[in-house]
C-alpha cells in the first residue's frame, strides 16, 4: 500500500516522498482512511510508528477540502486546527513535521509553548494562521488574554494523551474540547497515545462518547527485532559497576546508549560515575532548563564514537515519551539500559520504545533489584509469549512487593 492508496491528495503524498517515506506504517494504513472519513478517534500505536503523520496528513487534507468547499481561510487569532502536547519538546517536534508538510501543501502553523516570551507569541497570533501547536497551559493563558479564540477550531489533536492526563492537564484538556462540544457538526478530535491506557480512554470518552478506537495488533507488544535481557542484581551486587561495564562495551563497539533512572539523585550518580570512567555522557531530566535539555538532545544525536563526543544519555522517564531523535543512523539508539527498573509496564513500554524503531534492531538490558523481580518476571514472560506487555499488570501483589 502507498500513501496515495490511503486517499491522500497529491501534495501530501509529495510531502511523504520528500521525507523518504514510501510505504505507510501499520497504524498509518489503518488510521488515515478512517480519520479522513470523519469522527472522533483514539489512536494507539507503539513509539516510532509514525503517529504524527497519522493524524497530521488527514487533518490537513480535511482543512484543505473545507477551503475548497466553503472558502474557509486562515484568520488572525482563530486557528482551525489545534494540536496539544504535554511538553514543549514534543510540541516543537510536531511543529517541525508540520512545517515540512507545509512546504508541499501550503498552510501556516505557529508554536505556542511555555518558557517563550508571551508578548512575542501575542504578535505571532495576530497573523493569519491555520494550525496552532502548543502546550495546554500557555494556550489557555492566551485564550484568557484574548489573544486566541477557539470558535473556528474544527480539529483538536491531543498528542501523547496518556502523559497529558498523568501530568494533571485533565481540566485544561476539557476546556480545549469545549468548542467541539458546543457545535459538534463537522468537528473532529483525535487522541493519540503510545499506550491504550484505560484511564485515558475513560476520561476522553466521558467528554466525547462516540470516540472510536484504532490500534494495531502489535500495540503494547515488544518489537520483534528487540532483545530483552534481565540481569539479577541482589543487594550484594554493585549496579554501578555493571552499568559502567555495559556502557564501556557499547562505547567501544560504537553504539548509542540510553540509561534510564527513576530519580534525580540516581540520574546524577550514574552520570558522575560514567564521567569518572571517561565516557562521553549527557543528562536529560526535568531539573534541567528546556534549553539545557535541547542542547543535551542535540549533543546526543550529533554524537559520534569516532570523535569521542556524547553517545550516552543518562535520563529520567521524561526522555522516554514522545521524543524523536530524527531519522537516519545518527538518531538511532542501539541500547536501552534500565539502571532502575521502571515502576510499571507502561513506563517499560515507553523506555524500550526508544530503540528498535521503524524496523531497526535494538536491545534492552534491565538491572533487576529484589523489589523489581515480580514485575520483571511478568514482563519477561509477556515478551517470550508475544503477549501485550501491559498484561504484566501492576497488580496489588506487585505494588506491595515493590514497597
Amino acid at each position: 500500500e502507498s500513501f496515495a492508496d490511503l486517499g491522500l491528495e497529491e501534495a501530501l503524498v509529495a510531502a511523504t516522498d520528500s521525507m523518504g517515506l514510501t510505504r505507510p506504517t501499520d497504524i498509518q494504513a489503518s488510521a488515515i482512511p478512517k480519520i479522513l472519513s470523519g469522527g472522533h478517534f483514539l489512536v494507539a500505536s507503539h513509539t516510532g510508528s509514525g503517529k504524527t503523520l497519522t493524524y497530521l496528513l488527514p487533518v490537513i487534507q480535511q482543512m484543505k477540502d473545507a477551503e475548497r468547499e466553503t472558502g474557509a481561510r486562515a484568520k488572525p487569532k482563530r486557528p482551525r486546527v489545534l494540536i496539544v502536547g504535554p511538553t514543549r519538546e514534543l510540541a516543537e517536534q510536531v511543529r517541525s513535521v508540520a512545517k515540512a508538510v507545509s512546504h508541499h501543501c501550503k498552510f501556516s502553523s505557529e508554536l505556542i509553548i511555555g518558557g517563550e516570551k508571551f508578548a512575542t507569541q501575542r504578535q505571532v497570533l495576530d497573523r493569519s494562521l491555520d494550525v496552532v501547536v502548543g502546550t495546554p497551559g500557555r494556550i489557555i493563558k492566551h485564550c484568557e488574554e484574548g489573544n486566541l479564540f477557539l470558535s473556528n477550531v474544527t480539529h483538536v489533536i491531543l498528542d501523547e494523551a496518556d502523559t497529558l492526563f498523568e501530568a494533571g492537564f485533565g481540566d485544561e484538556v476539557r476546556r480545549l474540547l469545549r468548542p467541539l462540544q458546543k457545535n459538534p457538526e463537522g468537528k473532529q478530535c483525535i487522541v493519540v497515545s503510545a499506550t491504550m491506557a484505560e484511564k485515558v480512554a475513560k476520561m476522553v470518552s466521558a467528554e466525547l462518547p462516540d470516540l472510536q478506537r484504532i490500534d494495531t495488533p502489535s500495540l503494547h507488544k515488544s518489537a520483534p527485532n528487540l532483545r530483552h535481557r534481565f540481569v539479577d542484581c541482589p543487594g550484594s551486587v554493585d549496579k554501578m559497576a555493571i552499568v559502567e561495564q555495559i556502557v564501556s562495551g557499547d562505547f567501544r563497539s560504537g553504539k548509542k546508549t540510553m540509561v534510564f533512572c527513576n530519580t534525580m539523585p540516581s540520574c546524577q550518580a550514574v552520570e558522575f560515575s560514567l564521567n569518572e570512567a571517561e565516557l562521553p555522557v549527557v543528562m536529560y531530566n526535568g531539573d534541567m532548563t528546556a534549553e539545557e535539555r535541547k542542547e543535551s538532545m542535540r549533543e546526543f544525536v550529533e554524537g559520534s564514537h569516532a570523535d569521542g563526543t556524547a553517545v550516552v544519555m543518562v535520563c529520567t522517564d521524561l526522555a522516554a515519551r514522545g521524543l524523536d531523535f530524527g531519522g537516519g543512523e545518527k538518531g538511532k539508539v542501539d541500547h536501552v539500559v534500565n539502571f532502575d527498573f521502571p515502576m510499571n509496564p507502561i513506563d517499560y513500554i515507553h523506555r524500550s520504545g526508544r530503540t528498535a524503531r521503524a524496523g531497526a534492531t535494538g536491545k534492552v538490558t534491565n538491572l533487576v533489584a529484589k523489589k523489581d523481580r515480580i514485575l520483571a518476571q511478568e514482563i519477561d514472560v509477556a515478551v517470550k509469549m508475544g503477549q501485550p506487555l501491559d498484561s504484566a499488570t501492576s497488580s496489588k501483589a506487585v505494588v506491595e512487593a515493590r514497597r
